[in-house]
């Protein structure tokens, strides 16, 4: 009899995956979209960071934050999109309490950005349909009065107007882990860039995939868009709103190719709507039937007249860009060497990847390129990583680096000197310059403290002389603890064989 995973597997394997992916991010200004309150409301007092603008009060015009355009237009440029010469606002119309204008201020048919792509770190290409500028809602939370059980719903307006990106795919993502890749690669950029610090605990970036199953040979993906092939009806998408974490991003659409798969090989119909992720039960669960553009009455903004972009702003935001994590992630492996894995963890944030690139000219002045690079990553990936500062000084590692190169010092001294240097807040290449002299002073005396070791350990020199040579790295050990580990243990070793002799 068939297991059931090999059953979901064959009935998966009728269909194929299609994935559009809409991120959500916020962009790091002092002050919200279209008016002067300040953006960090995390952890703030609610409605504390609001005027009648954000409030949406009869009266009160909306004034657009130049930063935030500019932000926009600068992600737009970093995923090779085309930008507008012109931006257009538009009013995107629903009825919910966190929008207290009855409208959200978006951009419909004419975005700032659009026609691009990335490359995730695996090399699938995505293509980008467009990226808009628009404002955030307010927070909804929702609570059960415990005298009554009566439920009650708050309304914080803090994050009301929050400038927000939003980044479209075209439905070319074929499988849960490509849109998770894309999304990792969309939160790198934005903090490579200063874009956005993307921080998905504090709301700062969201994802929502747009998921459906067709069957396969009976569609093609063309233009930017899925047609069906002869008289093949499509089978409708689920969109999944506001995902928070990257993990979940792969884990919804995975459920709901599972959960799509039993409802049309049982003959279901499949129903185009909204589903929220519940992250303790690790679903999907039914919102609303998805809308369309129809439903949100889209109009002109009337308060914001068309705002010009001139070829000089564009050139002037494109002196913010820099090389983006998966081009320097191919840099490091085709031009240094390092592996695919090495090079993904360095190039992961801004921060590692500079500090390695400084280290490793630093180290190129005395080693050769590849040992440079090698060097720079495994201490850098290892001990630094480890110790979790940055702000260690690059003269200072070089030296210790090469001090342990040189056969100075060992390995082992060496880390334990770092993160002695660090916990204590030591100059490193004082502490190192230290040890560096003990060591010669131990090295012009290491024959007389090894004799003194075997004179301490007659029983392990009789074990060792009756055969037992496990014995030796105990002795090795006794030279070590009492040189303090300065010692080299390989001539320790060589000494204590020829005395032991």
């Amino acid at each position: 009899m068939m297991s059931e995973k090999q059953s979901n597997t064959n009935l998966e394997s009728k269909y194929d995956l299609i994935v559009g992916l809409e991120i959500h991010v916020q962009t790091n200004t002092s002050s919200k979209m279209f008016c002067s309150c300040p953006t960090g409301y995390f952890q703030e007092d609610p409605n504390t960071h609001v005027c009648p603008v954000c409030l949406g009060l009869p009266g009160a015009l909306p004034v657009p934050n130049k930063r935030a355009l500019e932000l926009c237009i600068l992600m737009g440029l970093a995923l090779n999109c085309d930008i507008d010469k012109e931006i257009h606002f538009d009013r995107k119309h629903y009825f919910y309490p966190d929008l207290p204008k009855g409208y959200q201020i978006s951009q419909y048919k004419r975005p700032i950005c659009s026609d691009g792509y990335v490359e995730t770190v695996s090399g699938v290409k995505i293509d980008i349909e467009r990226i808009h500028q628009e404002e955030d809602v307010a927070k909804s939370t929702h609570h059960v009065e415990n005298s009554t059980g009566k439920q009650y719903s708050l309304i914080d307006y803090n994050k009301s107007g929050v400038p927000l990106i939003e980044i479209v795919t075209k439905p070319c993502i074929r499988s849960a882990k490509d849109a998770k890749d894309f999304a990792t690669e969309i939160r790198k950029i934005a903090r490579y860039l200063g874009i956005s610090d993307a921080d998905m605990e504090k709301g700062q970036m969201r994802c929502e995939p747009n998921i459906s199953l067709q069957e396969k040979g009976k569609w093609e993906y063309k233009d930017g868009q899925i047609l069906p092939i002869g008289d093949y009806k499509l089978n409708p998408k689920v969109e999944v709103k506001n995902i928070g974490s990257i993990t979940a991003v792969e884990k919804s659409i995975q459920y709901e190719v599972e959960r799509l798969t039993k409802e049309l090989e049982e003959g279901k119909k499949i129903e185009q709507q909204t589903r929220g992720w519940n992250a303790d039960k690790n679903i999907t669960e039914y919102q609303r039937t998805k809308e369309t553009a129809d439903d949100y009455r889209y109009m002109p903004e009337p308060d914001i007249p068309v705002i010009e972009i001139s070829d000089e702003d564009v050139d002037r935001i494109s002196e913010e860009l820099i090389e983006i994590p998966v081009e320097r992630m191919k840099r490091y492996i085709e031009e240094l060497g390092l592996s695919e894995y090495a090079a993904d963890v360095i190039s992961s944030s801004r921060e590692s990847a500079e500090y390695f690139e400084e280290l490793y000219n630093r180290l190129r002045k005395d080693l050769n390129e590849e040992d440079a690079a090698l060097e720079a990553s495994n201490w850098l990936m290892g001990p630094v990583f480890a110790i979790g500062n940055l702000d260690i000084e690059i003269e200072d590692l070089s030296l210790l680096i090469l001090a342990f190169k040189e056969g100075s010092i060992t390995k082992n001294k060496a880390e334990e000197l770092l993160n002695q240097s660090v916990k204590e807040n030591k100059d490193l290449s004082e502490e190192l310059e230290k040890v560096i002299q003990q060591k010669e002073e131990i090295t012009n005396n290491l024959d007389e403290i090894v004799t003194e070791v075997i004179q301490k350990n007659t029983k392990a020199v009789e074990d060792y002389k009756g055969g037992k040579q496990a014995t030796l790295g105990f002795l090795v050990g006794q030279v070590m603890q009492a040189t303090k580990g300065a010692a080299d243990p390989n001539e320790v070793r060589d000494i204590l064989i020829e005395q032991l002799k």
